[in-house]
């Protein structure tokens, strides 16, 4: 929501057009110019019924920025009297305001008047009034003519308009009130909502994150029976690289096995070393066209981060990045804390590619849909890509140890 008082807060509590038609009545009932003000002073209603010195006034850009400054002045003094005020302003009308406040708040003032209490000689006027206008010597004449011609009213006159402006004030302010009531409302309904669709989300990825390791159910103890078995073979045959790489890929596997069927928190550590088995394989594959580094701050180790959440990105770089290009494949992992976050980086100096590609692959939005509803606007989650450059990922989370 925009700040207390602003015209952009009026705008969303209540439409200031219908404001308008209130003061509009009220002026032409009162025989008054009449206007609500923010609080610094800005009209935020189209000015009613003002006398023609008034529109002249405020049609010159020091005298606009003058009843600016004293319509300010009124709504503070209004308040602080504890109730609607008369003032002479700056150019020596009689003003009255009313302090408009919502929620022990002050947001605007109601100021209506344009009156003298008392007829002036066009010599007194031109002596002691006429000074504090900003017009040239060439207008003065017709500046003159103007104030002569404002109302004259007695005190009684005032009393009365100062009543049935503190009316009117309290007017405007129970039809605020009653918008901001609703605004909240409507506001708290949307997060209600929103809230529930995310929970809906979750249960109904859970339920598919489950459907999909029931069909892809194996049975751990044949299959690493059958990678150790593999391994043993290779080491007899004299096949030390393919022994390695199932090593690792046995590794890969163990670590993925044990904890997908909860999905948890997991210390960085742990993400780092299954990154390692898998860029250990690929660097297999790729041979001297891939190399990989890792600079992780020991401090970082601890933090826990969810689950398998940085593989899909490293392997997004690898796939994607460093496959399809024709040089040496580079891809950085770095991890630090910095302001109580944990900053991770992974980059690559692929082929890179737009930012809606990337954005739209399955692993990658599915990495951004997990962060967004496990930390919320904690996380951050940027990508920058280049074409022909490479790619950079970068995660700011929350920084969370055992």
């Amino acid at each position: 929501m925009a700040s207390y008082g602003s015209y952009e807060w009026w705008n969303e509590i209540v439409e200031l057009e219908k404001l308008k038609d209130l003061v509009d009545r009220f002026a032409a009932a009162m025989h008054v110019g009449a206007v609500i003000a923010a609080t610094d002073g800005t009209a935020l209603t189209i000015p009613s019924n003002f006398c023609a010195f008034c529109r002249r006034l405020r049609s010159h850009p020091e005298g606009r920025c003058g009843c600016e400054k004293s319509d300010a002045w009124g709504g503070l003094h209004a308040l602080d009297s504890g109730g609607p005020l008369v003032y002479r302003c700056h150019c020596g009308l009689i003003d009255m305001a009313s302090p408009l406040m919502i929620e022990g708040r002050l947001v605007g003032t109601l100021l209506c008047g344009q009156v003298l209490l008392r007829p002036y000689t066009e010599e007194e006027v031109r002596s002691e009034i006429a000074p504090l206008w900003p017009c040239s010597a060439d207008e003065l004449d017709d500046w003159v003519n103007d104030f002569l011609a404002l109302p004259v009213v007695d005190e009684s006159t005032v009393m009365n308009a100062m009543n049935l402006l503190n009316v009117m004030a309290s007017h405007v302010v129970e039809l605020c009130e009653r918008h901001l009531i609703e605004s909240k409302l409507l506001h708290r309904t949307m997060e209600l909502v929103t809230a529930q669709r995310d929970k809906e989300m979750l249960e109904r990825n859970l339920k598919m994150t489950q459907l999909k390791a029931l069909q892809n159910q194996l049975n751990p103890h044949f299959m690493f029976n059958t990678l150790n078995i593999m391994s043993r073979l290779a080491m007899f045959e004299g096949a030390p690289q393919t022994q390695e790489l199932t090593v690792q890929f046995a590794d890969y596997l163990r670590y993925i096995l044990k904890r997908q069927s909860r999905e948890e928190m997991v210390p960085l550590s742990s993400e780092i070393e299954c990154l390692k088995q898998y860029l250990a394989i690929q660097k297999v594959r790729f041979g001297d066209r891939f190399s990989y580094i890792l600079d992780i701050e020991p401090e970082a180790l601890s933090c826990k981060i969810p689950f398998l959440i940085l593989q899909p990105i490293v392997e997004n770089a690898v796939v994607h990045g460093i496959e399809p290009s024709l040089k040496p494949g580079l891809v950085c992992i770095s991890a630090k804390i910095e302001n109580k976050k944990l900053e991770i980086t992974i980059e690559d100096n692929g082929v890179g590619c737009s930012l809606d590609e990337i954005s739209e692959g399955v692993g990658i939005s599915h990495v951004k849909e997990r962060l967004k509803l496990l930390y919320g606007r904690e996380a951050l989650f940027d990508i920058w890509s280049e074409p022909e450059v490479g790619t950079k990922v970068s995660l700011s989370l929350p920084s969370v140890e055992d």
